[in-house]
Parts: structure tokens; C-alpha cells; sequence
């Protein structure tokens, strides 16, 4: 599963992904990697970060500035913003590595839930951002809810 032309293929279709959605393509790398490749969740997530540090972003933020979808007012909001990024994800990478490694793979799966349920209420359009915001929160909560009970149900199945 580590031929170099999978690995190409991959990124090829990881690539898409990101351009079409807006994302850095962890959201789908990571359970790939994880389940596909055999990496451990932390080095997936190591992983997806290698990946992204030049080819991601910048074919992308490319065809966004050609289309003129980008002018250099955003630019310079994207480089602000980068830089505090720089930073914080080094010190989220810091909190990551120190998580037990299933620990990390729920925060991971419930920031994914989230992400969903707002991408899916924010169809109403943004005079409904709080109701979406609140929507994708009980979604979580729900999710959270149904993880601990499936939990519970298989602790007291192994009891019995």
C-alpha cells in the first residue's frame, strides 16, 4: 500500500478533495492514512501536516488569484492570519503528541461531527449563523452522547 504511484494517487485525489472543499485534506487523509497505510493516529495527523507545507496550498491559492477570487487585501489577511497559525499549530502539535492516541482520534472524530453539522445548517445562509453554530453544537452533544452510551452498553455486555 506504500507503492510510490498509490501514494501519488492518493495525493492526487487528497489534492481534489482539498481544492473542491476548501480544506487542508485532513479530514480525509487522516482516517486513510490510519486505516489504509497503518499509521497510528498521531503520525497521520504528523503526516497530513508534512503533506500540506508547500503542494496544498499554494496550486490552489493560484487558481483562486488567477479567477481574481483573491485580491491582495485578502492576501495580506491570509498572511496576518498565517502567521498566527504558524504558531498555534505548533503548539497544537505539542498538545497532540502528549494525547493518548484514542483520546486524540475522538477529539479529532467530534471536531469532524461538528464540522459537518455546520457545513449541512449553514445551508440556510448566514442570518441563521447562530441557530447553525447552536445546531452543529447539539449535534456534537448528541454524538457525545451516543459514544458514552455504546460505551456503556459494551462495559456492561463484558461484565454480564
Amino acid at each position: 500500500m506504500t507503492h510510490p504511484i498509490i501514494l501519488v494517487l492518493f495525493g492526487i485525489f487528497v489534492g481534489v478533495f482539498s481544492g473542491i472543499m476548501g480544506l487542508g485534506g485532513g479530514a480525509i487523509m487522516i482516517p486513510i492514512m490510519v486505516m489504509l497505510l497503518g499509521l497510528t493516529q498521531t503520525q497521520a495527523h504528523g503526516m497530513s501536516l508534512a503533506v500540506m507545507i508547500p503542494p496544498v496550498t499554494l496550486p490552489a491559492v493560484i487558481a483562486y488569484w488567477q479567477d481574481g477570487k483573491l485580491t491582495r487585501r485578502e492576501l495580506i489577511m491570509a498572511a496576518m492570519i498565517s502567521a498566527g497559525f504558524a504558531c498555534g499549530s505548533y503548539f497544537g502539535a505539542k498538545v497532540a503528541t502528549h494525547l493518548p492516541k484514542e483520546t486524540l482520534k475522538l477529539v479529532f472524530g467530534f471536531v469532524l461531527v461538528y464540522i459537518a453539522g455546520y457545513t449541512i445548517f449553514s445551508w440556510f445562509g448566514t442570518a441563521h449563523l447562530t441557530r447553525t453554530v447552536i445546531l452543529a453544537t447539539l449535534l456534537v452533544i448528541v454524538t457525545v452522547a451516543f459514544f458514552l452510551a455504546t460505551r456503556w452498553y459494551d462495559a456492561r455486555g463484558v461484565a454480564t
